[in-house]
């Protein structure tokens, strides 16, 4: 029983950590000099395995939230309104490919690998839509809010009289 709750938090985390990235590529590929930060759990970097990816730094941990964040914000100038919403849907859109990716790959690995890679595949749909809905998370999840709550209230300020969109 201990595995299977071990391997059931290893697949969730695996799917976050490909949504996150999705965050985080997004991060980067707005400006030649950003970097990013991805904490799963909390955002201390303590008993946490530090992964290096270019210009991402992961803090890894099992964990059932996670979260990313430029790292170096104050050497760049401030998001527009369109990398503002890049970086929010870069997270579904990678968990969305990562579905599609990891779904037809476990049909072609035998045995319970290919079980395992299609959970992952599960749950990164299971991401796609939960993060698109727009709610506030439980507090055992991070308790922030969810991309389509922060994308829907970007697109309200930007609505407003006044507002040009860059």
């Amino acid at each position: 029983m201990l595995v299977e709750v071990i391997l059931v938090l290893l697949i969730i985390t695996t799917a976050l950590f490909i949504h996150e990235m999705g965050h985080g590529v997004a991060t980067i590929s707005s400006n030649k000099k950003a970097k990013a930060e991805i904490y799963f759990g909390s955002s201390s970097r303590g008993k946490k395995l530090k992964l290096r990816l270019g210009r991402i730094t992961c803090y890894l941990t099992i964990a059932l939230s996670a979260f990313c964040r430029p790292s170096n914000p104050e050497k760049l100038p401030p998001p527009t309104y369109k990398q503002r919403l890049i970086f929010l849907i870069g997270g579904p859109i990678a968990s969305l490919l990562g579905f599609v990716a990891l779904y037809f790959i476990s049909y072609l690995i035998p045995g319970v690998v290919g079980i395992i890679i299609n959970r992952v595949a599960v749950i990164s749909l299971l991401i796609f839509a939960t993060s698109l809905i727009p709610f506030t998370y439980p507090s055992f999840l991070g308790g922030g809010p969810t991309d389509g709550l922060q994308m829907l209230n970007l697109i309200k300020e930007n609505r407003k009289p006044g507002k040009a969109v860059s």
